[in-house]
């Protein structure tokens, strides 16, 4: 489809910056997203009867733009996608990485299930094999493009009634600390870069195989007790941590 174009030949503003304009609209709207086809110079010439020097103009300056790019022998996607940039040690917190880049991150709460059967997991939380987890999964997005997707594992011991209690509004510390009114000691994360898997790669708009950032996190009380198990999956190509090191 291609009703994302718009042309109008008796104005005066140029066809080339028209289709340009048209396809730069719907990527910021997110009518186009990360890795969308676009569709040839030759059928954009045969739907308009414009000629292909007028469409070739448009795709130069979209690249240009930093909009679409072409990949030899596949065709023209859209690639508007930005780097996050995060400070390493504040990764997990959505409010200081708002502060750090341009656009909103949005969070969508896309499974609440419980479950046993993630064996890792369970050996993280120290539950015996017939305890079960709440899973909770999030979707970050920031300009209409998945950034992270988070994996969220909560002893259902230690949660009672999160089924009526959850709000997809709230944030992990939000709801430790105000509604469980739990008071963890200390966090331990690890990083391992990996390679998405077939269901990753869905959720966070990239290809199977790509690289990712797995960030495990433990929140851990005055008890030992494991209280929240974290799982974080970065886009490796769109993903940059920083560390800050102040002087003294």
């Amino acid at each position: 489809m291609m009703d994302y174009i718009h042309i109008n030949k008796l104005i005066t503003k140029s066809i080339y910056k028209q289709i340009a304009d048209s396809i730069t609209e719907a990527i910021d709207k997110g009518e186009l997203q990360y890795n969308d086809k676009l569709p040839t110079e030759k059928e954009i010439c045969q739907l308009f009867s414009i000629s292909q020097t007028v469409v070739k103009k448009a795709y130069e300056q979209l690249i240009l733009d930093g909009k679409i790019r072409r990949i030899k022998g596949k065709g023209t996607y859209v690639t508007n996608r930005d780097v996050i940039k995060t400070d390493l040690h504040s990764f997990y917190n959505f409010e200081i990485m708002n502060q750090e880049n341009e656009s909103k991150i949005t969070k969508e709460t896309i499974i609440l299930d419980r479950s046993n059967k993630d064996i890792s997991s369970i050996r993280e939380l120290k539950l015996k094999n017939d305890e079960k987890y709440y899973l909770i999964v999030n979707l970050f997005k920031s300009k209409h493009n998945p950034i992270l997707l988070q994996r969220i594992y909560l002893p259902m011991k230690y949660y009672k009634k999160l089924d009526t209690l959850f709000d997809s509004n709230f944030d992990i510390f939000q709801l430790i600390e105000h509604t469980y009114h739990y008071d963890f000691t200390h966090m331990h994360s690890s990083f391992s870069p990996i390679n998405a898997s077939k269901a990753d790669s869905l959720l966070l708009n990239i290809e199977a195989d790509d690289a990712l950032y797995l960030v495990r996190t433990k929140m851990i009380d005055s008890k030992d007790n494991v209280i929240c198990y974290i799982c974080n999956y970065y886009p490796g190509e769109f993903t940059e941590f920083e560390v800050t090191v102040h002087a003294i």
